[in-house]
């Protein structure tokens, strides 16, 4: 169960953009069957809030929010079942970031265009990368539906435990003929690792109130460490 969080927190830092309002379903699976259950709303200010429903070691339901608020210096990490909010520095996404940046002008990536196929009702390209590198084949079924940058936005500064981050493997994509887009499902195989795959059940355009973004009240509040992440 940690190396599914693990994943599921794991796509890099990107500025907010402010056009896409709504909310987004998604699921996280391997073999052993589905590992949570993924809830993101997104406001018109570039606030993000996302919901993760799993279970522990015990299989009993446990449910986080991270809140990144688009103003500021801080994001907040919740954890519902201990009643606790750490509040965490975005220098600290930053830094990983600048980790990868430029990795992706040296790609050494093998590209194959795998056709048209729908996913959760929506038209994508299904794309496989081999990434040589970091002995790696990711599969992604891409929509210029929606905008691409709304897995980074719920997701953004944590890394996919490779060494290239999400905005540089796009760039890499462009060099190799690849259109950059939305993820509708990933699917992600390492050597000697479990598939897991990522699957958007349900996106769509609705109004969300303020209220959806702000920390709950009674929690006690705990500074996290700068070189921390949740």
């Amino acid at each position: 169960m940690r190396v599914a969080l693990t994943f599921m927190i794991a796509m890099l830092l990107a500025s907010p953009a402010l056009a896409f309002e709504g909310e987004l379903k998604a699921s996280l699976s391997s073999q052993q069957g589905v590992a949570a259950q993924i809830r993101a709303r997104y406001a018109k200010t570039g606030d993000v809030r996302m919901d993760i429903r799993s279970t522990d070691e015990n299989g009993q339901p446990v449910l986080s929010t991270t809140i990144m608020p688009a103003r500021g210096q801080s994001y907040y990490s919740i954890a519902h079942d201990q009643k606790v909010i750490v509040e965490m520095p975005y220098s600290t996404l930053a830094a990983t970031s600048q980790q990868v940046t430029g990795s992706g002008d040296n790609a050494n990536l093998e590209v194959k265009k795998l056709g048209k196929e729908t996913v959760s009702g929506v038209e994508t390209q299904h794309v496989r990368l081999f990434d040589k590198d970091n002995n790696a084949v990711i599969d992604l079924w891409l929509t210029q539906k929606y905008p691409a940058d709304l897995w980074t936005r719920a997701f953004r500064g944590r890394n996919l435990g490779l060494e290239m981050s999400d905005d540089e493997r796009a760039k890499a994509m462009k060099k190799y003929g690849v259109k950059p887009g939305f993820s509708m499902k990933m699917r992600v195989e390492q050597a000697g690792g479990v598939p897991v795959v990522f699957l958007v059940e349900e996106i769509k355009q609705v109004p969300v109130p303020p209220a959806v973004f702000t920390r709950p009240q009674g929690y006690a509040r705990i500074q996290g460490p700068a070189g921390s992440q949740p």
